[in-house]
């Protein structure tokens, strides 16, 4: 037995795969477990996956392969930094101790990566070869011309040569910094998506657009030849010596800087697009053209990240000169990791190779697969809702079903699959005939760009019959996009043909409107009988009930993540979205039994979901029903109005006539300073991820439990609101701002939050029953109120036995440079402003600026509290203290992986003074907020403790004497 494990790491997307014996037994990236989207880092977690899978030890292995050449690659670098010198300075600088510290050392960093515990050679193939062979050597053909396509290896940015049995030959290369990878990364760039990430967005905005540039990228910024190859004008381009991908000449050149990223789109990205689109596609069907003109085969191989243009591949079977292709469904870097295993065993353990009939990566399959026992025993914990189904037959109809009646399917059955496709085992199923299910899949479910195309799984003998492909075409790796056929297509009217831009997405094109794409493409996935089982039945049970053979396939993920790899990242993404089925082994959940579930066929203005919670906030106690618009007491006749969709529960508290109450005075400046705004552009993706960058929102998503009822009060315009309601939670947001509230209000609605509800109320009077919440939020609105302690306490009631408080003050001492800059601006009349580090921020909008001003240093109040003093509010309404955030036991606080409710000491008061000394210097953004969090007992423990504190303290001191 011979067992190869290859490698690829450290530059993107890193990923290992192990064959044993010329046979792949596993490959996986290592994002998939790290959960780090291109992680780009020593796959420790993959390795230990694929040996794992095959039972072996890392002593075991007979040898490990890299998928490049480090000092080759290095070399290349320092050669273009010197050749530019010393304008990439900055850029070298940046690099160097990556490579100084890591990369140069990568024999230690591996055997660091495999515990020391293979003792055996290293085997560095190129990074060219690597792709050659991970094309080839898995594809049917004995024998077949390869090209690879990519942003650049050592040197090299595409080759070309010959596969015979089992042996490859390269024969031609073309050298950075002319390369087709990078070309399409620029325009990537210059169109405001990421680079090595963004390029399918890129292609997917093509058709959106025309290619009005084409011409002038290839007379400006290429020299073209008929074979292919090219040289690139480097002064349009930057990335040979700085840190962005395109120069100010290019800029100049199509009209200005690079969009930002998450502004709206404009006609010029979209016809910019089309235009490097259509060139990329030239270059490829010249480079296929002059491969088969030097190799004389008649099939081809294709790897290297620019051969998951699939537009492009689509284009070279149709139009090209090869009879069939094969694409590596890893093209990119995580592909190398297979090619350079593949390439040891073949090439240079000159070992034989039979091609097999369909391919030998058995539908890129190749990532783990969970028992029924194990996802039972994960959806038990977490106390889901289920139903097992052990028949494949039944639990395939059930979904299939599911599926006509306009529901979206999460899929999580058998291995993961290698590669950056969902192939049919990791993947959210939709029906294509749905007309709305793009935009709702795309901006409900996936959180992205709504002009980004589906692909159609399609039973492989009826593609055909949809799409212009030959009857024997095998396309299981999503790999080739095709036109739709013209009688499955629907006509346009005039008016409807004259549609430009993203605007066309609103028309239905043809009998599967989800899955054409504007220019009546589709990237087809065929569905067989030998790769692809439960799901080959899942098609074959949609087709039998509505006589369509095609299902929606997208990767089962949100936006910002991997794919799912277990059944806890399954459960927690149709938690976290508006999947309507989870499929996960033989379970079957359903977003309709699940405790949070609010119906999206519920009108928008029926406050459903508050009934039983809300009662008169005048003190009386009794019930609040909602009738003729209004709400109304069931005792005491009060009514209260609704404007906006928002309920009017406002009532004063028994002070506020009092001189010293301020509510009238920050109700009023609130209603003239609402903070913070929403973008004009905003969507739910745009507040997720804008939410998800500031720790403390993304670690109270993470430990807020789905199914939870929360109330978030002093929610001013809601964003924490809206963003905690996005998942499966019940969430209400209150606030005494009613012009707040509108904001938050109208971004709900047209978001389409339907778990979500405002309500304007006053934090004193709370209109609501006790005891009824899991998590009550109150950050930043204890302390504009006059008796910040009087307000906790209002809070404390509403929290289920169980559940958590949250509040969030400002600290004495942390506040005092903010206190400083405040009496420098009343001196000046708020000039200087430069000197608050916040409005520093380039990145800011002059509105936001002025919110953030008026917030920070013309509120009518304030008042500022010791840790000290805000424990012993803890203590004295009986709740257990759980976190600060920032710690305040001097430790760093742990913000991720849903620790914020995690139980943590509460330190001592030398450890409060030194962290509130801290704070003077470092702060926060806010200068001197701070979160304390505390739960509440079961209900005996709260009555015990309850009575315990409310004792006289010398009675207390007197009963610990007589206990001890």
């Amino acid at each position: 037995m011979t067992a190869i494990l290859g490698i690829s790491a450290f530059y993107h997307d890193s990923a290992a795969a192990l064959i044993v014996d010329g046979e792949i037994v596993a490959a996986a990236q290592e994002e998939r477990f790290t959960r780090k989207k291109y992680d780009e880092q020593f796959p420790v977690h993959a390795i230990q996956y694929c040996l794992k899978e095959s039972g072996l030890e890392t002593g075991q292995l007979d040898y490990v392969g890299f998928y490049d050449k480090p000092f080759l690659k290095f070399q290349r670098l320092i050669e273009s930094y010197l050749s530019y010198a010393p304008e990439g300075f900055t850029s070298f600088r940046k690099a160097m101790p990556i490579w100084l510290n890591q990369k140069l050392h990568l024999t230690s960093e591996m055997n660091e990566g495999l515990n020391h515990a293979y003792r055996k050679r290293y085997i560095f193939a190129e990074h060219h070869e690597s792709h050659a062979a991970s094309a080839f050597y898995p594809s049917p053909f004995n024998e077949a011309a390869i090209l690879t396509l990519d942003g650049v290896g050592e040197w090299a940015t595409a080759s070309f040569g010959i596969g015979r049995g089992n042996r490859i030959t390269l024969t031609h290369e073309q050298h950075f910094p002319h390369s087709l990878g990078l070309l399409y990364s620029a325009f990537t760039y210059y169109c405001g998506f990421s680079v090595n990430s963004g390029e399918y967005k890129l292609m997917g905005l093509a058709p959106y657009g025309t290619a009005r540039y084409a011409a002038v990228i290839k007379e400006k910024l290429l020299d073209l030849k008929e074979d292919g190859s090219f040289r690139l004008d480097m002064s349009y381009f930057n990335y040979c010596q700085g840190l962005t991908m395109t120069s100010e000449k290019f800029h100049a050149l199509f009209g200005g800087p690079p969009r930002k990223p998450d502004t709206l789109l404009s006609e010029r990205d979209m016809d910019l697009a089309a235009s490097i689109q259509k060139v990329a596609e030239e270059i490829m069907l010249l480079s296929a053209f002059h491969v088969h003109a030097q190799t004389g085969l008649k099939k081809l191989c294709l790897a290297g990240g620019v051969a998951l243009n699939c537009v492009a591949n689509g284009r070279i079977l149709r139009e090209g000169p090869f009879d069939e292709i094969w694409i590596q469904p890893a093209a990119g870097d995580a592909g190398g990791a297979l090619g350079v295993a593949l390439f040891i065993w073949h090439q240079l353990l000159d070992q034989p190779r039979i091609a097999c009939s369909v391919d030998s990566q058995s539908g890129s399959l190749l990532g783990p697969a969970f028992a029924a026992h194990e996802i039972q025993a994960y959806l038990d914990s977490t106390n889901a809702c289920y139903e097992r189904i052990d028949s494949e037959d039944l639990l395939v109809e059930r979904v299939a079903s599911e599926i006509e009646q306009g529901r979206v399917v999460g899929w999580f059955q058998g291995r993961m699959e290698f590669g950056p496709r969902a192939l049919g085992s990791r993947s959210i199923i939709g029906d294509p005939r749905n007309a709305q299910m793009q935009s709702i899949m795309n901006v409900k479910i996936k959180f992205r760009e709504g002009f980004r195309p589906f692909a159609p799984a399609v039973l492989q003998e009826k593609a055909a019959a949809y799409f212009q492909v030959s009857e024997q075409l095998d396309s299981p790796y999503m790999l080739l996009v095709a036109p739709v056929r013209n009688e499955i297509r629907k006509r346009l009217s005039e008016p409807e043909s004259q549609v430009n831009g993203i605007s066309k997405l609103r028309l239905n094109r043809s009998e599967i409107p989800a899955v054409t794409h504007v220019d009546y493409s589709a990237r087809i996935q065929t569905v067989d009988p030998v790769r692809h089982g439960i799901y080959r039945k899942l098609l074959e049970a949609f087709y039998r009930r509505t006589g369509c053979p095609i299902l929606i396939n997208t990767s089962f993920n949100l936006g910002w993540d991997p794919i799912v790899c277990t059944p806890q990242e399954a459960y927690s993404t149709f938690m976290a979205c508006d999947l309507d089925v989870l499929a996960i082994g033989p379970f079957l959940i359903t977003k309709r039994r699940q405790k949070a579930w609010v119906s999206p066929e519920v009108p928008d203005d029926c406050f459903g979901m508050l009934e039983g919670v809300l009662v008169c906030p005048c003190g009386s106690g009794e019930k609040l029903e909602y009738v003729d618009g209004v709400f109304r007491s069931t005792r005491c006749g009060h009514i209260f109005p609704v404007a906006d969709g928002i309920p009017q529960l406002y009532w004063p508290h028994d002070k506020a006539c009092d001189p010293g109450d301020v509510t009238e005075q920050v109700k009023a400046f609130y209603e003239e300073n609402p903070f913070p705004n929403y973008d004009d552009h905003e969507s739910v993706r745009s507040l997720i991820e804008k939410s998800r960058k500031g720790k403390y929102a993304r670690a109270l998503d993470q430990a807020i439990p789905y199914n939870a009822s929360v109330l978030e009060v002093g929610c001013g315009t809601g964003q924490l609101t809206n963003f905690l309601g996005v998942s499966c939670r019940r969430v209400i947001g209150t606030d005494l701002c009613l012009n707040s509230l509108r904001l938050a209000s109208a971004f709900r609605r047209g978001q389409g939050l339907n778990r979500i509800r405002f309500i304007q109320a006053n934090l004193f009077r709370l209109p609501f029953e006790r005891a009824q919440f899991d998590v009550v939020l109150c950050n930043g609105v204890l302390h504009h109120t006059s008796d910040p302690q009087e307000g906790f306490q209002a809070l404390v009631p509403l929290v289920r036995p169980g559940g958590y408080i949250v509040i969030g003050l400002y600290n004495t001492y942390g506040r005092l440079m903010t206190d400083t800059r405040r009496a420098f601006f009343r001196l000046t009349g708020g000039a200087a402003k430069w000197i608050d580090p916040y409005l520093r921020s380039s990145h800011l909008s002059a509105d936001k600026r002025q919110a953030w001003f008026s917030d920070q240093y013309m509120h009518p109040h304030e008042s500022k509290h010791t840790i000290g003093e805000v424990l012993g509010w803890f203590r004295h309404s009986g709740l257990e203290f759980v976190h600060g955030v920032p710690s305040i036991a001097n430790k760093v606080e742990d913000l991720e992986n849903g620790k914020l409710f995690a139980p943590t000491r509460p330190g001592t008061a030398w450890e409060h003074f030194r962290v509130q000394l801290k704070q003077i210097i470092t702060g926060s953004r806010e200068g001197g907020f701070f979160i304390l969090i505390g739960r509440r007992p079961s209900e005996q423990k709260f009555i015990s403790e309850r009575q315990h504190s409310e004792v006289p303290i010398a009675t207390r001191d007197l009963l610990r004497i007589a206990q001890k």
